[in-house]
């Protein structure tokens, strides 16, 4: 993959015993975000080593690095070694978070979670967001953009309120755990979201009263990134046990196939 730009010099603190400041801090993000690295303060793994080899940052004032989306802790615990081997000034700040299993979630591959450090606390549940390199949200999406894709988000928001429904309605011991199933949604997107950090914040609503199959919820979710609300979404789901579920999806199963094999049989399928 081409760089996204060519290797450039690394601002460094100036001034009788400076110490870096906040102008040498960079992001590294994945490589399929390649096109957000025309910003100077977001490097990819390819443009960053080309940095260091061509115009690395003086020895007294290393390069404070902190983990973007696209960088996984393989990736990030990687770097750390080749960069203590090469002798490279780099210092690596934080660490990614650490994506939920993906059966929580729903998922077959795990490159296609995309919530990480999952937490319930008084004011609702969150998540951090992650997008790993492999996920067929990215893989998949044509346009050239420097954002994370607005269904990225979107499968975001379902995977946290799906991972929070089995903690919020837990099942009883000879049960098997609740399954959010989403009948409604509604997004709006108020400003693009770019492959740093960001976080999901959301709360769990009672739209009517609980029923032994299932019990009606509304989740608001937020996605908020350096401080800001970058979109909200607003999820309609009823929390099933599976078994019902599967009697639903069986019994409309049966009436659709009846329905077109009685258009058939009159000539009214098109």
């Amino acid at each position: 993959m081409p760089l996204a730009h060519p290797a450039r010099p690394i601002p460094a603190a100036t001034g009788p015993g400076a110490g870096p400041n906040p102008s040498s801090v960079h992001w590294l993000i994945g490589e399929s975000f390649h096109r957000a690295a025309c910003n100077p303060e977001l490097l990819t793994l390819a443009s960053l080593m080309a940095t260091l080899r061509s115009a690395p940052p003086p020895a007294d004032s290393p390069l404070r690095l902190r983990p973007g989306l696209g960088v996984d802790v393989s990736t990030w615990e990687q770097l750390g070694e080749e960069v203590a081997k090469a002798g490279h000034p780099v210092r690596l700040e934080g660490e990614p978070p650490r994506p939920v299993a993906r059966h929580l979630v729903l998922k077959q591959n795990p490159a296609n979670v995309v919530i990480a450090d999952a937490h319930f606390d008084r004011n609702g549940f969150g998540a951090e967001l992650v997008v790993p390199n492999q996920t067929e949200l990215l893989l998949d999406h044509t346009a050239d953009q420097q954002h994370v894709p607005g269904m990225v988000l979107i499968e975001a928001a379902i995977q946290l309120v799906t991972w929070a429904v089995t903690h919020h309605q837990p099942a009883p011991p000879h049960l098997p755990s609740r399954y959010g199933v989403m009948h409604g949604c509604d997004f709006s997107f108020r400003r693009f979201v770019f492959p740093v950090p960001a976080q999901l914040t959301a709360t769990f609503t009672p739209t009517g009263p609980p029923e032994p199959e299932k019990i009606p919820l509304r989740a608001d979710v937020t996605v908020h990134q350096a401080g800001r609300v970058c979109s909200r979404l607003t999820l309609h789901l009823h929390a099933f046990y599976p078994e019902h579920v599967f009697d639903v999806e069986s019994h409309q199963a049966v009436t659709t196939l009846r329905l077109l094999h009685e258009q058939a049989v009159t000539g009214r399928l098109t």
